[in-house]
């Protein structure tokens, strides 16, 4: 039984962090005993389970879901997962357009004869 300090220290996220996940039903809040609130193993795994899923790119909905689905899910982990990576897809698509935007940009700033500049011209249509 560890304090909310010692969880946040050990799982290397903020106390803040801790009772965000609290607020908003990711992560359970402990009985008060003697003035504190005890978190157990279980509060560990659950936390280290949060901040991997987010470093894989998942949004604490998406946490949210797969926190609360058994470990025979399979499938619907997978539909999860697989509704995560097109979204990812998706804004992969839309940076590559703003990439190739901003490149012709610069490309024409460089290039131009005109007095004006073709990225502020681009911008004020």
């Amino acid at each position: 039984m560890i304090t909310i300090g010692k969880l946040a220290k050990q799982c290397h996220v903020s106390v803040e962090t801790i009772r965000y996940y609290q607020r908003i039903g990711l992560l359970r809040v402990p009985e008060t005993t003697t003035n504190y609130r005890y978190y157990n193993d279980q509060d560990i795994e659950t936390l280290s389970f949060i901040q991997k899923a987010k470093d894989a790119g998942l949004q604490l909905s998406e946490v949210q879901e797969l926190l609360n689905l058994q470990m025979n899910d399979r499938e619907q982990v997978r539909d999860v997962i697989q509704q995560r990576l097109e979204k990812i897809d998706q804004r992969i698509h839309e940076l590559e357009s703003l990439k190739i935007r901003l490149s012709t940009w610069i490309d024409e700033c460089k290039t131009t004869t005109e007095n004006c500049c073709p990225i502020l011209k681009a911008l004020k249509q």
